[in-house]
């Protein structure tokens, strides 16, 4: 599913969740206002009764199995866990779950496991991070930004990230995604609900 977290608990844009473990950040969880459905176990990002790890269990995955692949900036580590028809993208901030991020792999070809997490006012950094999960066959994805520039990022089994900082106003944003094949070829694009003026505008 495609979600966007903030540091400072605020969460926009439509079919968005957020589950963030840092100190005093909330959880929300909003369906898409255009369908009017609740979100799927496959499609939320809440945090559960059942504690951390319930959205990979409920796609048969197992969290402990899970292979770590790169670190974010705030030091948590970033792992994949995936079976035949879903994939997860867990974080930790040491021992404890920190997030999750679980689709079908047919939703994360949509690129419907994409999370633009930035820090708005917890910090004069204005520091913001995009990860994801890319469908399969996919080695690189590029981040198109609204006046057609892209930066380019190599995928690691699966899962993806761009570290970054909040557009200052008027300048240009990301808007999505583009995947990128072996060769080179791009096979497919993905945009997401986040428009220039909902990203924190450093002050």
């Amino acid at each position: 599913m495609k979600h966007l977290e903030r540091r400072s608990g605020l969460t926009i844009g439509a079919l968005v969740v957020l589950a963030l473990a840092a100190a005093a950040v909330g959880a929300y969880a909003v369906a898409s206002a255009d369908s009017g459905a609740q979100p799927s176990p496959l499609e939320s990002l809440r945090a559960g009764p059942d504690g951390p790890g319930v959205f990979a269990r409920a796609s048969d995955l197992n969290p402990a199995a899970a292979t770590p692949v790169f670190a974010l900036r705030d030091g948590r580590e970033v792992s994949v866990v995936a079976n035949a028809s879903a994939k997860c993208l867990i974080s930790k901030a040491g021992a404890r779950t920190a997030g999750e991020t679980c689709d079908t792999l047919a939703a994360i070809d949509e690129g419907k496991a994409i999370s633009v997490t930035d820090e708005c006012a917890a910090s004069n950094q204005q520091l913001m991070e995009i990860t994801g999960l890319a469908p399969e066959g996919i080695t690189s994805v590029r981040l198109v930004s609204s006046d057609g520039s892209y930066q380019t990022t190599t995928v690691v089994d699966g899962a993806f990230k761009f570290d970054g900082t909040n557009p200052a106003e008027g300048a240009p944003y990301p808007t999505g995604v583009t995947w990128i094949a072996s060769d080179g070829a791009s096979v497919g694009t993905a945009q997401w609900p986040v428009e220039g003026d909902q990203f924190c505008i450093p002050t």
